[in-house]
């Protein structure tokens, strides 16, 4: 009998869910890291010489260009 799904063939898939267990905490992060570095940015706009909204919007743009740099895939147009 041919399987008629694909998901029949993949059987425990327990690669698929070991790498979703590490990808997800860093996709999270990831996003948290991104609403708020938009909404410095925003408050920033507002307040432009708010000397600690700049560190902060500085700090997440460090943290989301390091990020970048350790995982390429998570700013990829294509998954």
């Amino acid at each position: 009998m041919d399987p008629m799904w694909f998901y029949d063939e993949m059987g425990d898939q327990e690669e698929w869910q070991a790498f979703q267990k590490d990808i997800l905490p860093l996709e999270k992060e990831y996003l948290e890291i991104r609403v708020a570095l938009r909404d410095a940015e925003a408050a920033l706009r507002g307040d432009p010489g708010n000397e600690a909204l700049g560190i902060r919007a500085k700090e997440l743009r460090r943290r989301q260009e390091e990020m970048e740099r350790s995982a390429p895939w998570i700013c990829s147009d294509y998954p």
